[in-house]
């Protein structure tokens, strides 16, 4: 960044152009130092940026399931990659063979990059050896590592490759219980297994959606992985296609209860099912959905009357009103003649008890009729 800014003073003054402090290195800076960030965030704890494979840990790369093989024993390897070189430059280099599918990943030593083969593959073929430098019996997912020196020592899975690891399992079905066939309390029997094993190469999410597509889930207690296959566990008297009957299955054993653990075996990991035994999930969030219907009908009972008329009134009033208006102005009231009460200031009805009928402009006796 610094670099970059002189460069630009220096090009500026060439120009003869005088830099514009508020302008430039607000807009430069931020920028290369944002792309600086972006770039170191990309890369691992060790500097690789890909995504082919994983870091595993410091050392050279041992078996996951070593079976009766030594546990510290090496991988085989491809033609090596001599120093110097990036991490990405390794994975470029392992990445650049014509066969990876028995291509378990790669580690490096102080002087070189290594390609690593499970046993009978190699970078020309998955199915024969041609092409490897170096050849021994290791088999399977990397599992870990042996002791090395940290800045030199890197040993990285590949992940298209699958298999059986400890970590090797992401869904929600099942839960790792350790290294060794499962088995049930007190007991060193292993429980009865299906005869449709699900063979090499696959992953344990692969694993786990073989057990979990059988006609009957009633029974299975876990799945194990080895390097040649996947079995599905299930307890006595229960198989993979019923929960009364063994139909399905090929090792018949005694075995029942819940798994309490592993034997320790070199062949094999043992993952347990959450949700044997009708062991079920409880409900983490609150109902997701809003009411799904509205009231189908109107309310039965209101304040406002319930009926109204549906016609006119059919007769007219038969006699005048008796009463004027209730609010407004006050009138006085006299008594008429023929003893009907008429208002003093009605201007419609004469009042004959005055000798002009009270006649008034608008209503009344007229004055010509009492002159």
């Amino acid at each position: 960044v610094f670099i970059t800014c002189q460069l630009t003073l220096r090009l500026l003054s060439i120009q003869h152009i005088q830099p514009d402090s508020t302008m430039k290195f607000p807009v430069l800076f931020p920028a290369l130092f944002a792309s600086s960030i972006a770039s170191a965030s990309a890369a691992d704890i060790n500097g690789y940026t890909g995504s082919d494979y994983t870091f595993v840990g410091v050392g050279h790369c041992l078996q996951a399931i070593p079976q009766w093989r030594s546990a510290t024993l090496h991988y085989s390897h491809a033609a090596t990659l001599p120093r110097p070189f990036t991490l990405d430059e390794c994975a470029a280099h392992c990445q650049s063979f014509s066969s990876l599918d028995g291509q378990v990943g790669f580690d490096t030593n102080a002087g070189t990059c290594m390609c690593r083969y499970t046993d009978g593959s190699g970078p020309v073929s998955a199915t024969t050896e041609e092409g490897i430098t170096f050849s021994t019996d290791a088999r399977g997912a990397i599992g870990g590592t042996d002791t090395g020196t940290s800045n030199v020592h890197f040993c990285y899975r590949r992940n298209a490759y699958g298999g059986v690891y400890d970590d090797a399992y992401t869904g929600s079905d099942f839960t790792l219980a350790g290294q060794g066939y499962c088995i049930p309390e007190g007991s060193t029997s292993h429980y009865s297994h299906n005869a449709a094993t699900l063979p090499a190469p696959f992953t344990m999410d692969e694993c786990a959606a073989h057990c979990l597509g059988f006609p009957n889930t009633e029974g299975l207690v876990a799945m194990e992985g080895r390097t040649g296959d996947c079995l599905c566990r299930y307890i006595d008297g229960t198989g993979p296609e019923s929960a009364t009957s063994e139909a399905g299955i090929s090792h018949n054993s005694d075995a029942s209860g819940p798994v309490a653990g592993t034997d320790g075996s070199t062949h094999a990991i043992c993952w347990t099912y959450n949700w044997a035994f009708g062991n079920t999930a409880s409900p983490t969030v609150g109902p997701t959905k809003s009411p799904s219907k509205t009231p189908t009908g109107s309310p039965t009972e209101s304040a406002s009357p319930t009926n109204v008329p549906t016609t006119s009134p059919t007769k007219s009033p038969s006699g005048s009103p008796s009463q004027g208006p209730s609010q407004g102005q006050s009138t006085s009231v006299v008594a008429t003649a023929g003893g009907a009460a008429i208002p003093e200031d009605s201007l419609y009805y004469p009042d004959w008890s005055k000798s002009n009928g009270g006649g008034k402009t608008g209503g009344g006796q007229p004055m010509y009729m009492t002159s």
